[in-house]
């Protein structure tokens, strides 16, 4: 081989990869050896203790080396430093020869692959190896500076702003809520007695305005209503006749069944409207059964009647009993059409019934729904305490039938429905009160406009809820809002403001349970009562037992 062929590439350059002849004396070394370049000057170790630049003669470019000279050793010269440097062209193709100061880098410049780079200065250091595809450090940031912030995901914060947005209207509405709740009832709630059962009138609630139709409404009555001379309705046994097919037993007893409107004003503590449900007519001369929730536990709000011939009539609240949920109407009519009431003791389980009544209120009137009788003297709690129990019957019993007629196939009215106390959530469990016995409780009302024989304490009070509780900080129970003077609570020490918590030992979340307690006593009795008292700077309050003798309720709880 030549040594034009040895001494150059392909290019026409020299190798940068030629160590020199081996064959060449040992004498004959190059000029960049002699010049402080060979392998004892550029080591590593040396290279890596430059922490700052190169001084004015440092920077001086150092004479080419003898293109003649050869290196007779076969070691290899320093990485990154050219063996061979061309006179004619010092600086070579690849680029090694070309820091101002004067450093050699290695033949193919800075390593930058695909998984990052083994990166070089100025000065030849190796400051740190970058991995951009897989979130290294930026080449060219310094290490030792922090990594920028990660800028967070827009949609993410958006949506945490709007979820904490919510959440804290929800809070703020939550507490409104219970503020206005608290405060109406210190200050602007109905006063109800604890002679009758609280309950929520909701369910025959629908709509917020009259449904019937524009006719001309009759007159009402003079007076409160009553009939001390009235017989009372008459309990018929079934006849011999036979049963009727449900057809004629509708036919018999559709006249009978009219549409009640009650109109409730609205108050601080419930909003107005009008409760739309059924009645019976239970004399030509004007009575009308229905249930107390349907007019709303009241004799001062304004009740409509509609006859099945859609003839109006304003009608008189004559009375009412919560404990059963029944009332009493009259309306100024006579020759009206009247139910037969059969006896509720010669059912059988099994046995067809038929209701009757306006579903939905008047726009569905004289509905008519058939099933059976599923159980006979069901116990319904907070209305049973006065001994009543209850037809219950898979016909199809829903808001608006309320107060209207459960017949038998002989076309007796054997139970008035009461939507009022089936079960939420369930179906084809209806439960109608007994005519038969309910009669003595019709009778009252008619006579007198009470229910003879029922006690009470002589007080105005309104329930404390769990809400009110946690708000105000009294116990759960009833609250005292006025006592009348003929209550032997003012002998007690007991004062407005005070809870009832306990009566007769038995705990008293509302007045529901405080009527229960006071169904299965009559005028005159003894009644323990437990009393709660709010104390006043740093006391949280104190609780004693009393005890007083109940009245007799003529009527005095149902004065609103």
């Amino acid at each position: 081989m030549s040594d034009s062929e040895f001494d150059h590439n392909h290019n026409g350059g020299k190798d940068p990869w030629d160590t020199g002849d081996i064959n060449q004396p040992a004498d004959e070394q190059p000029a960049a050896a002699e010049q402080g370049s060979g392998p004892e000057q550029e080591r590593p170790e040396e290279r890596q203790e430059q922490d700052s630049p190169p001084s004015a003669e440092q920077e001086e470019t150092p004479a080419p080396p003898d293109p003649d000279s050869r290196n007779t050793e076969q070691v290899p010269p320093p990485y990154g430093q050219p063996p061979y440097q061309d006179p004619q062209n010092p600086y070579p193709p690849y680029g090694q020869y070309n820091n101002p100061y004067g450093q050699y880098h290695q033949p193919y410049g800075n390593y930058n692959g695909p998984y990052g780079g083994y990166r070089q200065d100025q000065y030849g250091q190796q400051p740190y190896w970058s991995y951009q595809p897989y979130g290294g450090q930026h080449p060219d940031q310094d290490p030792r500076e922090p990594k920028p912030p990660k800028r967070k995901n827009t949609g993410l914060r958006v949506f945490l702003w709007i979820l904490g947005g919510l959440t804290a209207a929800f809070v703020l509405g939550f507490c409104i809520y219970g503020v206005q709740t608290a405060v109406g009832q210190q200050s602007g709630w109905p006063q109800n007695t604890t002679s009758q059962p609280e309950y929520d009138d909701g369910e025959d609630s629908a709509s917020s305005g009259s449904a019937s139709s524009q006719t001309q409404i009759q007159g009402g009555i003079k007076g409160d209503g009553t009939n001390p001379n009235s017989p009372g309705i008459t309990i018929v046994p079934e006849p011999a006749t036979g049963q009727l097919n449900a057809k004629d037993v509708y036919k018999n007893v559709v006249e009978s069944v009219v549409g009640v409107e009650t109109t409730v004003a609205g108050t601080t503590a419930s909003q107005g409207g009008v409760i739309q449900g059924t009645g019976i007519v239970a004399s030509k001369d004007g009575y009308i059964l229905t249930n107390a929730h349907v007019v709303n536990y009241s004799r001062a709000n304004k009740v409509k009647v509609i006859l099945h011939d859609k003839k109006e009539y304003e009608a008189t609240v004559v009375g009412y009993d919560k404990t059963s949920d029944l009332a009493v109407l009259r309306i100024n009519a006579s020759s009206l059409s009247a139910a037969v009431f059969g006896n509720a003791d010669q059912l059988e389980i099994g046995d067809e019934v038929i209701a009757i009544g306006n579903p939905g209120g008047m726009e569905y009137s004289s509905s008519l729904t058939g099933g059976y009788v599923s159980a006979l003297n069901r116990t319904i709690e907070s209305h049973s305490d006065n001994g009543m129990t209850y037809i219950q019957t898979d016909a199809a019993i829903n808001p608006g039938n309320s107060g209207g007629p459960l017949v038998n196939m002989y076309g007796q009215v054997v139970g008035i429905n009461s939507n009022k106390i089936v079960a939420t959530g369930y179906e084809g469990m209806g439960f109608a009160i007994p005519v038969s016995k309910a009669k003595t409780i019709i009778d009252d009302l008619v006579a007198r406009g009470y229910v003879s024989g029922r006690s009470r304490l002589g007080i105005t009070a309104t329930t404390i809820t769990d809400i009110q509780s946690q708000l105000s900080g009294y116990p759960t129970g009833v609250m005292i809002r006025e006592i009348s003077p003929e209550s032997d609570l003012t002998k007690s020490g007991v004062a407005v403001g005070d809870v009832i918590t306990k009566a007769d030992g038995q705990a008293v979340a509302s007045l529901d349970d405080l009527y229960a307690v006071l169904n299965k006593h009559k005028a005159g009795d003894t009644l323990s009562l437990t009393v709660f008292r709010m104390g006043t700077g740093q006391s949280t309050g104190s609780t004693r037992t009393v005890k007083t003798k109940l009245l007799e309720d003529k009527g005095e709880t149902q004065a609103k």
